[in-house]
């Protein structure tokens, strides 16, 4: 039978009762408003309950991708001096670990353990404000950095890129630099083009740089055989075929990483004006790997649009992953099982390229972070499937 007026009026009021109740309060105001949300993901709720940080031996590394500094001229692929100063002072007073490339890739490759709170700076292109502003940041700092070169700008002398005689000249004490290809033309396989010639064109792109990097710079340069893909762009059989010519494939789509990452295709974070105010900086880089064991499909070349993407995971994460576009739209999900997720668009995607990243808060306020990368054909951009 109900309880009485009387009976629940007395208690409420007496202390232990009342205590209760403002606990439960404290409870449910608690799973409203926590956790606060990644900038990527701001316009959709996250559930409140979090996952454990990584173990030791399985901890993440993030990579940061940047073009130009301080060149106000090109905002889309540019950093302001003072964001940048305000994050590599960030970085110094809380102990992160500043990692080469090719070192964090070495460990991966002999699956060796990082430190917690490893970052790693890489820039693609080799613009001349690389050699004016952010090489004499790190020199000062001591700090490394990997520099990815399309070696035909610098052959052909551009003056808005650097020189062989400047990339010598601040090379060692950490500033390295890796294969950007010869042309920076996207290397994904033409429409027009034959198996046998896109594989030809491939190899003269990625070899022939890297012969030019050896003969400027040494043949000690780019040992790890690192390649950056232009634009980022890459597709299941370039990242096969880089693979098979002994390259570590570097990526665009964000992303942390780990011991366990495809070394086909390593996500980094892009760092331009648009998302490198201090808050999403800090997120960023304190983020960790989300566990997926496998991705279906690998490929990022688009076959129907919009693509579905079903994740795979390691040991079921929990349910509170959320997926997005990059204008921030919710993505639709479906749990197949505990360990698997379907993850797709109401919409088509728009030429020429996107994401779907996901995240996950963690127990200790980090977010768990996975992007996979998608490239629109022109017929898979109005929904035709593209043989």
């Amino acid at each position: 039978m109900p309880n009485s007026p009387r009976k629940s009026k007395r208690l409420f009021s007496h202390p232990i009762g009342y205590g209760l109740m403002l606990l439960a309060g404290v409870i449910i105001v608690g799973l409203i408003t926590w956790p606060p949300q990644p900038p990527e993901a701001s316009s959709a709720p996250v559930a409140a309950t979090a996952t454990p940080a990584p173990a030791a031996m399985d901890n993440s590394a993030v990579i940061l991708i940047y073009h130009h500094f301080g060149k106000d001229s090109v905002p889309s692929t540019n950093i302001r001096l003072a964001q940048f100063d305000d994050q590599l002072d960030y970085l110094a007073e809380n102990d992160f670990h500043v990692w080469s490339l090719s070192q964090l890739v070495t460990a991966f490759q002999n699956q060796t353990p990082i430190p917690d709170k490893t970052v790693v700076f890489t820039v693609d292109d080799a613009w001349i404000s690389v050699y004016q502003e952010a090489i004499p940041r790190f020199k000062a700092r001591g700090w490394p950095m990997t520099v990815f070169v399309n070696t035909d700008a610098i052959d052909q002398g551009y003056r808005s890129s650097m020189t062989w005689e400047q990339m010598r000249e601040v090379q060692g004490d950490g500033i390295e630099f890796a294969n950007h290809s010869r042309s920076h033309d996207p290397l994904i396989r033409r429409t027009d083009e034959s198996d046998q010639a896109w594989r030809k064109r491939v190899r003269e792109e990625v070899s022939g740089a890297q012969q030019r990097l050896q003969a400027e710079l040494g043949a000690e340069t780019n040992q790890t055989q690192l390649l950056s893909y232009p634009y980022g762009e890459f597709s299941e059989a370039l990242a096969n075929l880089v693979k098979e010519m002994g390259y570590v494939g570097i990526a665009q789509n964000s992303g942390a990483v780990n011991r366990h990452s495809d070394l086909r295709a390593l996500m980094r974070f892009p760092m331009s004006e648009a998302f490198a105010d201090m808050e999403a900086f800090k997120q960023k880089v304190n983020a960790v790997v989300l566990p997926v064991e496998n991705i279906d499909p690998f490929d990022p070349i688009i076959r129907n649009n919009p693509p579905h993407l079903t994740l795979s995971f390691t040991e079921p994460p929990g349910r509170n992953i959320q997926c997005f576009n990059p204008q921030g739209d919710r993505l639709q999900q479906q749990w197949l099982d505990d360990t698997t997720l379907e993850i797709w668009d109401e919409n088509p995607i728009p030429p020429p390229r996107s994401r779907y990243a996901c995240t996950q808060p963690t127990q200790d306020g980090r977010w768990r972070w996975f992007s996979h990368s998608w490239v629109v054909p022109k017929a898979a951009s109005s929904g035709l499937q593209d043989d």
